[in-house]
């Protein structure tokens, strides 16, 4: 039996290693085919991978609008800057010409006063007269004597001011229809042993005269009686005739005490005269003959 156990033994070792070296290499040439494919999925993802990164990456043609921000030519507009010609155009300036219209200034002609001429004038008093109030009754005196000195300013041949005027009352040329003591008592209440004339004057007073020949005349002039003065206010109104000459009424409240006057008292201080006066004129200004 020991005789053909080893035998056996050899047989079966032999074929066993036979068999084993048969076997493997469908193993191993299936490993490598699977290796292979395997590598060559992994080739083809990665290739796809890289073409999808390559594809992806690649928006540079997305990029390519650079050629848009090449437009910058835009920026050629500068002929819109080439106002700067505009600027150049300066020569606007030469319009000195418009600046000469230091001609404009030369209606001087206007102003010179060789349009204006001056002429005198008289002054004819048609009614004066001077009113107040007493205990007793009222009372009224009439001026009897004034005179006036002045010049008329006319444009263009048509009265435009009164310059440099001035009008004289002489106290004692005031009557009043009481009789001489009322007018002793008028005299001595205007001083007119130191002060006899009531005297109004002004520099300047504008002339209005309306299509329909109204005259207005406003005026502010120095009012002096019994040695005082103050500045007054008048307003006169009324027509030019149709030889140019004016006539003129003026009406006008003061009150004595305003000047240091003391107003009358008589008989005894029964009879006392009011404070407030009223002077009214109704006069003409005539230009004088030998004026044009």
């Amino acid at each position: 039996m020991k005789k053909y156990f080893l035998p056996l033994v050899a047989t079966s070792f032999v074929l066993s290693f036979t068999f084993s070296q048969c076997t493997p290499p469908t193993n191993i040439n299936t490993k490598e085919t699977t290796q292979t494919d395997s590598n060559l999925l992994l080739q083809a993802t990665e290739t796809k991978s890289i073409e999808e990164s390559i594809v992806y990456n690649n928006p540079t043609p997305i990029d390519k609008p650079t050629p848009i921000d090449k437009p910058i030519p835009i920026e050629k507009p500068k002929p819109v800057d080439k106002p700067t010609s505009t600027n150049k155009s300066i020569p606007i300036e030469t319009p000195k010409t418009v600046d000469e219209p230091k001609t404009i200034n030369q209606p001087k002609s206007v102003d010179e006063p060789v349009s204006l001429q001056s002429t005198g004038f008289t002054l004819k008093v048609l009614k004066a007269t001077i009113k107040g109030t007493s205990t007793l009754h009222d009372w009224e005196s009439q001026v009897t004597d004034i005179s006036g000195k002045g010049s008329f300013q006319l444009k263009d041949k048509i009265l435009a001011a009164i310059q440099n005027a001035e009008i004289k009352i002489a106290v004692e040329g005031i009557k009043s229809t009481e009789g001489k003591k009322m007018d002793s008592k008028t005299y001595e209440t205007f001083k007119s042993d130191d002060h006899p004339f009531i005297v109004y004057s002004f520099s300047n007073a504008v002339i209005n005269i309306s299509a329909g020949q109204v005259v207005t005349i406003n005026v502010e002039g120095k009012l002096t009686m019994a040695g005082s003065s103050k500045i007054v206010s008048l307003s006169a109104n009324g027509t030019e005739l149709p030889n140019g000459d004016l006539r003129l009424m003026v009406s006008k409240k003061i009150k004595m005490t305003d000047y240091n006057m003391e107003p009358p008292v008589m008989f005894l201080g029964t009879i006392k005269v009011g404070n407030e006066i009223t002077v009214s004129f109704d006069f003409e200004l005539t230009k004088m003959k030998n004026s044009n």
